[in-house]
């Protein structure tokens, strides 16, 4: 069967309104939490408001926020406990089982939100965070599974250009893990006292009421991330967590954070050498503080794939890690983001996610110009999206939401797509097979059976390809249905045949 993949720009147009209006659960089949620990979950629900959600079976210890639809509390006993969700508006009904997962299960699907430094830069604020969480709420995202916004460098106060802190960083050792680049004074707005007498680390001026503002975004349904250094100092320069780690996690814990994402930045002046041993050091020393808080916090290790960390970093208490250094809005970027996964889906398994980093989609330029920009094009954008749901990989949007587009809101609500992320399984793709003429073939199996293919074209001119099933070990017939446009493609097929344009995909699942 042949079949021509267009560009897609405005597919979301030609979704019929009784879809949009009737209720769809988005939810995931497990959630995991740490068993004695607070947490709580937002259910992800599509459809015209208002609607009526109601929850059966729900366990002890656990409570449901109708009018938020929010289960939250706490499991005491290892275990699965599976609720039956039902939801209705006057367009239709939908039903959903979820299983609440109780141990040391935190992160048993990727775990997808916003990050504030392709936004704002060194320029965040708290009312930028606040009202991203507002914009989110009012572009439905929290409707479709992202749920947390992070906090990103530098929330904190930097040192003055006479503190002893700086005097590490003037002769650089020689140990090979040490670059570090910042500071001082490049944040002049953001100097002063790191922390207080009794050593809790101080917010700078500009998130002077962080606990309120963390409240505020939980009351919209929202978890909230912060940003550290296992260093003394960020990558930007401010202060970190060195020597007060056990002390930040209680501060974590406190003010309500849920998820923390620790990146390395100075901390390499202190590592002896490149040894595993040294590489898991600090990563170990904060992952017992966090995992001894009474909340849940997803731990999120930043060391860019140093020491083959997606060997290691489960055994930190971490659930995710970044495998390579930052990705940009370029092809070469983000396809060499791919091709690093290409082999490692091995190392990917529920509460285990190799993290190519934030997703280049959207208005993601405030690092290095104007914040309302992309140099990657519509169907580039719509690769990386393909890609980062077929390698399991953690959903961070990069986007200032305050320049969204239909494009872009598009990328961020197609539930097809962002279900091949969330999939119970677990698995993340891996590559299968090169034609000659370049094209990739990328496959990952999913719960319950069926598998996700992305047939992807990386050169710089359209390629065309007949794709037997057989390449990827598929001797039957199938169901094939083309993921972003929400439509099949045809029944009882063995192969198709299909025009991918330059830097473009064709995501597809099969079903027997």
């Amino acid at each position: 069967m042949k079949y021509n993949l267009l560009l897609f720009f405005t597919f979301w147009i030609n979704v019929s309104l009784a879809q949009v209006d009737k209720p769809q659960l988005n939810n995931v089949t497990f959630f995991g939490t740490r068993t004695g620990k607070d947490f709580f979950y937002q259910i992800p629900v599509s459809g015209k408001r208002p609607l009526k959600i109601q929850l059966q079976h729900l366990p002890a210890g656990v409570s449901f926020d109708a009018e938020k639809g929010i289960i939250s509390g706490k499991l005491e006993k290892d275990g699965q406990y599976k609720i039956k969700i039902n939801v209705a508006n006057k367009s239709g009904n939908d039903s959903r089982d979820l299983t609440l997962v109780a141990g040391d299960k935190l992160a048993l699907t990727p775990p997808m939100g916003w990050s504030s430094w392709y936004s704002y830069g060194r320029k965040v604020k708290e009312e930028d965070i606040l009202r991203t969480a507002k914009l989110m709420k009012q572009y439905g995202l929290d409707q479709y599974g992202w749920s947390i916004l992070e906090i990103d460098d530098p929330w904190t106060n930097q040192p003055g250009e006479k503190d002893p802190v700086w005097s590490a960083f003037k002769d650089k050792p020689d140990n090979k893990v040490y670059e570090y680049h910042e500071g001082p004074g490049n944040l002049t707005d953001r100097v002063g006292l790191t922390r207080d007498q009794d050593g809790t680390i101080i917010p700078n001026q500009y998130f002077k009421n962080i606990g309120q503002t963390v409240k505020d975004i939980h009351n919209l349904g929202f978890k909230v991330g912060i940003y550290s250094s296992p260093g003394p100092l960020t990558c930007g320069g401010v202060a970190g967590s060195y020597q007060h780690e056990q002390q930040d996690a209680e501060y974590f814990a406190k003010t309500g954070f849920d998820y923390l994402k620790y990146d390395w930045c100075s901390y390499g002046i202190f590592a002896k050498d490149n040894s595993i041993t040294e590489l898991k050091k600090p990563y170990e020393l904060m992952g017992k503080a966090l995992k001894s808080q009474p909340r849940d916090i997803i731990f999120s290790l930043c060391q860019y794939g140093m020491g083959d960390v997606w060997k290691w970093g489960f055994e930190t208490d971490g659930q995710l890690w970044r495998t390579g250094g930052d990705v940009r809005d370029n092809w070469k970027s983000i396809y060499s983001a791919f091709k690093l996964l290409a082999d490692k889906s091995a190392y990917v398994k529920p509460g285990r996610w190799n993290d190519p980093d934030i997703l280049q989609i959207g208005a993601v330029g405030a690092e290095s110009r104007s914040g309302n920009s992309n140099h990657l094009n519509n169907q580039e954008q719509t690769t990386l999206m393909s890609m980062w749901c077929l390698l399991s990989s953690p959903l961070l949007i990069g986007a200032n939401l305050e320049h969204m587009d239909p494009f872009t809101l598009s990328l961020l609500t197609n539930n097809e797509v962002i279900a091949i992320n969330q999939d119970a399984l677990g698995k993340a793709a891996n590559l299968k097979y090169t034609f000659p003429n370049q094209v990739e073939i990328w496959s990952k199996d999913l719960y319950g059976g069926g598998v996700t293919v992305g047939l992807l074209n990386p050169a710089d001119q359209e390629k065309e390809i007949k794709f037997p099933f057989t390449l990827i070990g598929k001797k039957g017939r199938y169901q094939v249905r083309d993921l972003w446009k929400k439509k099949m493609i045809g029944t009882g097929l063995k192969e198709i045949q299909a025009k991918i344009p330059p830097h473009g995909i064709l995501l597809i699942s099969l079903k027997e």
